[in-house]
């Protein structure tokens, strides 16, 4: 079994910030939210996969700094079989939209469209900065959290498919 730490490199997050993030081991708290075109999406929709959430937003700067390198990230696992799931914290939903278009973030999208600390899935997953990425394995529990890409494809090479 993988052990993950998190990680709280390279961004101005502090230990605070990752303080309250699921730990290792976990169940992944359920979520149903709208994407774009207004399916509901279910975390349990993904059952028996490892599932990368990127909690982000489109006002976010350093979550869009990190959209480029999660979309190689995207475009390396996802045919081996790891889902991507972007739940966003904008409560404008032409800039959500325009910031999908422009990032080129092509994976399942959700959002209630309100503010962060509103939603229950920020609360759920103890977040307090973002991008903040969790990697959940294929039982449905926490592998850990990042707040970089990087940090995210470290965990995602040491899995076995």
């Amino acid at each position: 079994m993988l052990v993950a730490a998190i990680f709280c490199s390279g961004i101005a997050a502090s230990a605070q910030d990752m303080s309250e993030v699921l730990k290792a081991g976990k169940k992944a708290p359920a979520f149903k939210l709208p994407t774009p075109q207004g399916k509901m999406v279910s975390l349990s929709d993904f059952k028996g996969k490892f599932v990368v959430i990127d909690f982000w937003a489109s006002w976010c700067p350093d979550c869009r700094k990190e959209n480029p390198d999660l979309v190689k990230l995207h475009s390396k696992y996802a045919p081996k079989g790891v889902a991507f799931i972007g739940v966003s914290f904008d409560t404008d939903r032409e800039a959500w939209l325009r910031g999908i278009e422009s990032d080129s973030l092509n994976w399942t999208q959700v959002s209630s469209l309100k503010k962060w600390k509103e939603t229950q899935i920020s609360k759920d997953y103890g977040i307090n900065w973002i991008p903040t990425f969790y990697l959940i394995n294929k039982k449905g529990q926490v592998i850990g959290a990042f707040i970089t890409a990087d940090a995210l494809e470290n965990a995602l090479s040491k899995l076995s498919f």
